[in-house]
């Protein structure tokens, strides 16, 4: 009985069971094996093969079946740190399949295998059902093991028509030949030196390092755990978030992608959850998603908490819907901005909390009335609702974004005022009453400023200007109610060109006047063929006879619209392929028009 634990244990070494020093295998000396001394001492050094207890290698052994499967499944990734959540799904998905196969070692291969696909439940039967696991792995037998585990299953298939080079071709098995032929194109069988494949021949354990260094050579596999951002069927790319740092990288067609190692396509994909990414030489070639609820963070309140079975449940009401969710054990709270427990919890405190994977990782509460002082306004947005993100030196409450209740009461610099008068930049002291903002006492700081315009962006709904001031450049943004003035007349966005020089009075971060003097100011006149027409920003496009195109800007109330008849129009009977007689005065670049004459029509 003693004897065959031994012998176990020595089949066993090739694991990894008994670790040796790098190269320290007596008799890997032999030039005879010269030809296999650097892989073995590779993969010794990369801990993947082993030596037995007396500092042999025994490099003529043969490989078992199980033995062979368990070294390409290390080779993939099976024991690597950021795949421990994917070999935990391998072994819930099969576990029960592979305790039909009484193993004493290597499940977490086996699973490891199944979940990558590169093992199906036949193929159990094949290599480890009764003595199956223990017979040698023939050579024919592992070319489809690497092809596998080279991701190149679907390339060597694709291949029809193949015609070996080797003298013994006819003997290898019609359903490795594809698989015979793409390693042997990899470079990572090469044949016997004699001229001949020898498929049905067991691989050696010399034979099974090369074999395993060549893959690992070719694979480089990376493993990447972090958070699944978003998944672009489009642009064939994903966006994930791992150490801090957000990276999006494309996919391809062959790109794996499993929930909870169920594959799915990527339109379906579940994304702002962890995953694990898996690349290849560099390219992305899974995809898995370790959960298939998404995280999310919802504010709500608190309507208690309850324990059973040691598992602790949190009771909220969200948009007047009861719910109820799990506690992850390793859950943080905090309460009023500190460390806390869910002791310090009481009925109607308002609570934020994040989900992951379904549960709760974070819980922080206040009471239901609560004022964040000293944040700073980084955006408003107005959609369906306003809303409002700040910064603030409480953590609990940077960077969030609040609704803004309609009814909201607003102060700003010791006056009443509204939500039209909150600015970003503006420092603001504001009460969230079930984080619905009810409150904003806001403060600024009015200054004026002398610069140039280095770009300026007009949108329906935010406008921005960049200002160079002494070779410093801000953006300001531009409320709907800025005052203009040029040359003491009331001007309007359109007006301005980059480079010129403007006095701006700013409130916070925003532009509450703008003053300008053209000193560029001529007479001008343009005659052509109207390209193009907007009347929305207030100019069309003229061109020339001699092909070049000016913009002329029209204003309000100021630029006149005619007929050669002398009948009066509007901008709006102003069409593409009218010829037109511009007339009106040349500022900083910009012509803008006092008369268009209508001259012919299209």
């Amino acid at each position: 009985m003693k004897k065959k634990i031994l012998s176990a244990i020595l089949a066993l070494s090739i694991t990894g069971a008994l670790c040796v020093p790098a190269f320290a295998f007596t008799d890997m000396d032999d030039p005879a094996y010269a030809w296999a001394q650097e892989y073995v001492n590779a993969m010794n050094e990369g801990g993947y093969i082993s030596g037995y207890e007396d500092n042999t290698f025994r490099p003529d052994n043969q490989v078992t079946r199980l033995e062979c499967l368990a070294l390409f499944a290390r080779a993939m990734g099976s024991k690597k740190a950021e795949n421990e959540s994917v070999l935990a799904l391998a072994h819930n998905d099969y576990d029960a399949l592979i305790k039909n196969y009484t193993l004493s070692w290597g499940t977490d291969e086996i699973a490891y295998l199944l979940y990558k696909g590169v093992l199906k439940k036949a193929d159990l039967d094949t290599y480890l059902l009764g003595t199956e696991k223990d017979t040698p792995m023939q050579r024919y037998e592992a070319a489809v093991i690497i092809t596998k585990a080279l991701n190149g299953e679907a390339d060597a298939l694709a291949q029809n028509g193949i015609v070996l080079d080797y003298t013994d071709a006819r003997e290898i098995p019609s359903v490795a030949v594809q698989y015979v032929n793409y390693v042997t194109k990899e470079g990572v069988m090469t044949g016997m030196g004699d001229g001949t494949f020898s498929p049905t021949s067991s691989v050696s354990r010399a034979q099974m390092a090369v074999m395993l260094s060549r893959t690992v050579d070719k694979t480089g596999y990376t493993f990447i755990k972090g958070h699944i951002d978003a998944v672009s069927a489009e642009d064939k790319t994903i966006t994930y978030t791992a150490n801090g740092e957000t990276q999006t990288i494309p996919y391809s067609d062959t790109t794996a992608m499993r929930v909870l190692g169920t594959v799915t396509q990527p339109r379906i994909m579940t994304v702002n959850v962890a995953g694990v990414l898996t690349l290849a030489s560099g390219e992305l070639i899974s995809v898995d998603a370790l959960s298939d609820v998404p995280d999310e963070t919802l504010s709500g309140v608190y309507k208690g908490y309850t324990t059973s079975a040691g598992t602790t449940f949190v009771k909220i009401t969200v948009d007047g819907e009861m719910r109820s969710y799990e506690c992850a054990k390793d859950m943080s709270v905090t309460y009023g901005g500190g460390p806390s427990t869910l002791r310090s919890f009481v009925d109607g405190d308002a609570v934020t909390v994040s989900l992951t994977d379904g549960k709760i990782s974070y819980i922080s509460g206040n009471e239901k009335e609560y004022v964040v002082k000293n944040a700073i306004v980084e955006d408003i947005t107005i959609d369906n609702q306003v809303a409002m993100k700040i910064s603030s030196a409480e953590a609990d409450y940077d960077g969030k974004t609040y609704t803004v209740a309609s009814d909201v009461v607003v102060t700003k610099n010791n006056m009443t005022s509204d939500l039209s008068a909150i600015y970003v930049g503006d420092t603001v002291n504001v009460t969230l009453r079930y984080n619905e903002i009810t409150k904003i006492v806001a403060t600024s700081v009015r200054k004026n400023i002398e610069g140039t315009i280095s770009s300026l962006t007009i949108g329906s709904t935010t406008s921005s200007m960049v200002v160079n001031v002494k070779g410093v450049e801000t953006e300001y943004t531009i409320p709907a109610d800025v005052k203009i003035i040029i040359n003491g007349d009331t001007g309007s966005l359109y007006d301005f060109r980059v480079g010129d020089a403007v006095k701006l009075t700013t409130d916070s971060n925003a532009i509450t006047k703008i003053s300008a003097t053209s000193t560029q100011t001529t007479q001008g006149n343009v005659t052509g063929v109207v390209t193009g027409v907007n009347a929305s920003y207030g100019f069309i496009m003229v061109m020339d006879s001699d092909g070049q195109t000016t913009t002329v800007f029209c204003k309000d109330n100021t630029t006149k619209f005619m007929t050669m008849q002398g009948v009066s129009k509007t901008m709006s009977a102003i069409k593409e392929g009218q010829t037109v007689n511009a007339m009106g005065t040349v500022s900083n670049g910009a012509f803008a028009a006092t008369l268009v004459i209508i001259t012919a029509d299209k």
